[in-house]
């Protein structure tokens, strides 16, 4: 089941952000670290009403932000659209539940939120080194649009969109 965050949920959340940054590091990508994504983030996003959760068996396994809000540097990106998206970011999937689809329904469950807003187009990223967002976006129909290096990661992102 994926639903709206809640305040009460960013405990659990944190917990799988860390366990996600440290299953990150250990597959040498140093993507997220302890300075992002934070509390805070998560925070503004369960705010906005933009943060969804991914439950299992009562228990929250997964979340990711959908929001028409871009990050810093997409207007240097050339999308295959200028029309209006929406942008899944700060994506984590317990590691314990990876391989299971989690990911993946938080990816379709990003279209039918841009349905409900009228919108027919999706953007999102990743560095490099992610392989396994890498995989996930191309087998959920994602283009790779082209990537830029940011030097003080050492990798490059890698920006993806979906057209519905």
């Amino acid at each position: 089941m994926i639903r709206k965050a809640e305040e009460k949920d960013l405990n659990r959340i944190m917990e799988i952000v860390q366990a996600s940054v440290s299953k990150m590091n250990q597959q040498g990508n140093y993507q997220w670290d302890d300075t992002y994504p934070l509390p805070s983030h998560y925070q503004g996003d369960i705010a906005a009403g933009e943060l969804y959760v991914v439950e299992q068996d009562g228990r929250i396994v997964g979340t990711a932000c959908l929001s028409e809000k871009e990050h810093d540097e997409y207007p240097s990106v050339t999308w295959r659209s200028h029309a209006k998206a929406i942008t899944v970011k700060r994506v984590a999937v317990d590691p314990q539940y990876r391989g299971r689809g989690v990911a993946s329904s938080l990816y379709h469950h990003a279209e039918t939120v841009a349905a409900e807003q009228g919108l027919d187009y999706i953007k999102t990223d990743t560095f490099s080194k992610n392989k396994s967002a890498r995989k996930l976006f191309e087998a959920n129909g994602y283009h790779y649009l082209q990537e830029k290096l940011v030097e003080e990661k050492n990798d490059s992102l890698r920006y993806y969109d979906k057209l519905l």
